[in-house]
């Protein structure tokens, strides 16, 4: 039985839009992640470290090999950090630059001066290494919007809401050009030589200058919104709205090499120059690196959005349904990710074969594509066409010899879907053999049982419905919840079958007269998806607030809850040894099953714990009260030091002993024997053993350290008031006494 589960990888979002930079030496990006900034190292697409605070949102970003800067929004701050070494202190100073957000910022080529613009349209340079500003520029109108230096002169160059580029002289702190030619805001600059720079901005037009003069030589019209501009081998590389890359020749600015258009929409926000090739970003923050014929070497995914759906691909691989058109292909080892596409909707479900290495998946465009893997690469064989919604399921068939599969759908359908004669060589000839109206609500799951003889749909009708596979006729429906169905499983093993429901409840029902056999009670949101493990023993469960459940199928008990989402968990897979979750929080998360780590671990520590209580026996019973008493501190017995403490004290030089034992004690022993001291102090059986402690303990030569360590401070406050109950007691008690020998006393003398 599973009952402990670590999390031994994720797959997080690193690049969520905003400022994206490309270290100097090309091996690290430094992305803006919602408020944070992350660096990531380009060779694994894994971030490896993480700057800033979620409370004040970074805007824009800088860096070199060693310094990263950050400008945030609330604190109005640019703060300085130091990258590189994960070991040393990461921030090295924070200054506010502006009385204003900063908008833009950029460093020179020798990384020794940081030049950053805001929305007051000021700029002003920075000495790095010595903390001042060495410059302020004063002329734009409005918020300043790109920063950069030149690669060889102290020139930088500027650009605002006043859609002019701005060239200021450092060394005479003057403006030396004022380059007007453009019509929308300017988002790329690219210098092909000391005088010649390119412009290109919104106004889909490439303007080539002459910085000697300031004079415009040449407006090139590009037809398309450039977002991003870059060298590659030789040629000016544009990215845009199009989402095509193409490279004109420097000279005669004509396009000499152009991608063909995508199969789907997609916009290009940045384009940075990397290695031999460039590196594209897109809209929906894919980081595209291409080679100098512009053909995709490596994508990284910095966004994820909800993953809606895992299912396993080819050997060591996973196929995730995210809240896009793509369907992503991960690495379960390295967590690389590749992308297929061929959906014009979002995709909404997905199923593997992995007999055959057959993929399907449905979508919001309202059909059901059948994908082929060969040589770990997935292409597109089929495409099932007939419902008129969204195909919110689909589930292969799991025998070898006639291969099928099925999907539901918004239009309230189930259709089930087959290659001529159940031939997996036919696949491209796949027809629908039926069509069954199956709900009166929406539905949202569709399972095949392992024998392929049933089919099980769960609908926003709250019901859950068999069916027969070779001829959709109805075999049952399962009533009960109280809200829609969002997941449905057959057992592995049994004839029963797992429904997950939006009020919160998994339900096991049995097949032979459909009724519910037990009800799992836990969750404290909808139930969104649920798994059976350990051949039917166990069932994992996951809900909308990000909890995941594994339980006891036969008790029903939740054997173990695991957190690790902040939002709703939409997906499972379970294998023999993990468990894989992904949810709205665009985490992709790997549970591994260290049960019988833990459980030897425990007996480990279990052993050690004897062994350790008999050699504090045997010091006891040798007299060594010394070495027994550490011994019980650290080994965290608190009444066997108070037994330890009362067998010292019954010496004839007990309390001497106790005071020269005390005054070795390290402080976090120290630490451990007040909060003794504190609890043996609430029994007045003790009280006396333990003010003995208290006073060998003030009265040794470590108490002049006590006023100055916070920590003890909770263990004194909790002794006070017992001890003065302990002694008003004790006053009470020798009051009645004495007046008991005075009563005694006077009875005496009255017999005389």
């Amino acid at each position: 039985m599973k009952k402990s589960f670590k999390i031994s990888k994720k797959l997080e979002p690193f690049y969520t839009g905003g400022g994206l930079l490309l270290s100097p030496d090309q091996e690290f990006l430094f992305c803006q992640c919602e408020n944070l900034v992350k660096v990531v190292e380009i060779s694994t697409g894994q971030a490896v470290q993480c700057f800033g605070n979620e409370e004040d949102a970074a805007i824009t970003i800088c860096g070199d090999n060693e310094l990263l800067f950050t400008a945030h929004r609330a604190s109005l701050l640019i703060k300085q950090w130091k990258w590189k070494n994960p070991g040393e202190e990461a921030l090295v100073r924070s200054f506010k630059a502006h009385p204003v957000p900063v908008t833009s910022m950029s460093m020179d080529s020798s990384s020794s001066l940081l030049a950053s613009g805001a929305t007051d349209s000021v700029i002003r340079v920075w000495d790095i290494e010595n903390n001042y500003c060495t410059h302020q520029f004063k002329g734009s109108k409005g918020v300043v919007t790109l920063l950069q230096f030149h690669p060889k002169k102290l020139h930088l160059f500027s650009s605002a809401d006043d859609l002019l580029v701005k060239v200021w002289d450092l060394e005479s702190s003057t403006l030396i050009h004022n380059l007007k030619g453009h019509v929308s805001p300017v988002t790329s600059l690219v210098f092909l030589s000391d005088t010649i720079m390119i412009s290109g901005g919104r106004d889909k037009v490439l303007s080539t200058w002459d910085l000697s003069s300031g004079g415009l030589k040449e407006t090139l019209p590009v037809f398309e919104v450039i977002e991003g501009m870059a060298l590659c081998d030789g040629h000016v590389v544009t990215a845009g709205d199009k989402g095509v890359l193409r490279a004109w020749d420097k000279t005669s600015n004509k396009c000499v090499l152009q991608q063909e258009p995508p199969a789907l929409k997609r916009e290009f926000v940045n384009l940075i120059s990397y290695k031999a090739g460039v590196l594209a970003v897109t809209f929906d923050q894919n980081i595209l690196i291409y080679n100098k014929e512009l053909e995709v070497e490596k994508n990284l995914i910095g966004y994820n959005d909800e993953i809606i759906d895992i299912k396993p691909a080819f050997e060591g691989h996973l196929a995730l349904a995210t809240n896009s058109e793509q369907i992503r292909i991960v690495n379960s080892d390295t967590l690389a990710t590749s992308v297929l596409s061929g959906h014009s909707g979002t995709v909404l479900s997905i199923d593997t074969n992995p007999e055959h290495n057959l993929l399907a998946s449905s979508s919001k465009d309202c059909s059901v594509i059948i994908w082929k893997c060969e040589d770990g690469s997935y292409s597109q064989v089929a495409t099932c066409t007939g419902h008129t919604s969204a195909v919110s399921g689909v589930a292969w068939s799991h025998l070898p010899e006639n291969i099928f599969v099925v999907s539901v759908s918004s239009d309230l359908t189930l259709k089930l879907w087959q290659p001529a004669k159940g031939n997996v060589q036919k696949l491209h000839k796949t027809k629908c053999v039926y069509t069954v109206k199956a709900h009166e609500k929406d539905i949202n799951c569709v399972t095949v049982s392992p024998n392929d003889k049933f089919i099980i749909t769960g609908s926003l009708d709250k019901t859950a419905k068999v069916w027969s596979s070779d001829k959709g006729n109805l075999l049952g429906v399962l009533r009960g919840h109280k809200r829609g169905i969002w997941s449905a499983r057959f057992s592995p093993v049994d004839q029963c079958v797992l429904t997950s429901s939006g009020d919160a409840l998994v339900k096991l029902w049995r097949l032979s007269d459909f009724s519910c056999i037990r009800t799992y009670e836990g969750h404290s949101a909808s139930v969104l998806n649920c798994q059976f493990t350990s051949l039917g023993r166990q069932l994992v469960s996951c809900c909308a607030d990000g909890l995941i459940k594994v339980w006891d199928t036969q008790t029903s008990e939740c054997v173990t809850t695991l957190d690790g989402h902040a939002d709703k968990c939409w997906a499972l897979m379970v294998t023999e040894g993990e468990i894989v979750s992904g949810a709205a929080d665009s985490l992709l998360c790997f549970w591994r099953d260290v049960t019988a780590e833990e459980e030897e671990e425990e007996i480990k520590e279990e052993q050690f714990q004897s062994e350790q209580q008999q050699e504090l026996r045997n010091l006891v019973f040798d007299g060594k009260f010394a070495a027994a008493f550490s011994l019980s501190l650290a080994l965290n017995m608190p009444f066997k030091c108070l037994s330890v403490a009362e067998k010292i004290l019954e010496l004839e030089d007990g309390s001497t002993q106790l005071r020269n034992l005390i005054e070795n004690l390290q402080m976090d022993q120290i630490e451990s024997l007040l909060e003794y001291l504190a609890t043996w102090n609430t029994n007045s059986k003790h009280t006396i053993i333990a003010q003995n402690v208290l006073f060998a303990l003030l009265s040794s030569g470590q108490s002049r350290s006590f006023a100055s360590n916070p920590k003890l401070r909770v263990h004194w406050e909790a002794l006070i008031p017992y001890t003065e109950r302990h002694f008003e007691r004790l006053s009470k008690l020798q009051q009645q006494s004495t007046f008991l020998q005075y009563t005694w006393d006077r009875m005496k003398l009255s017999e005389v």
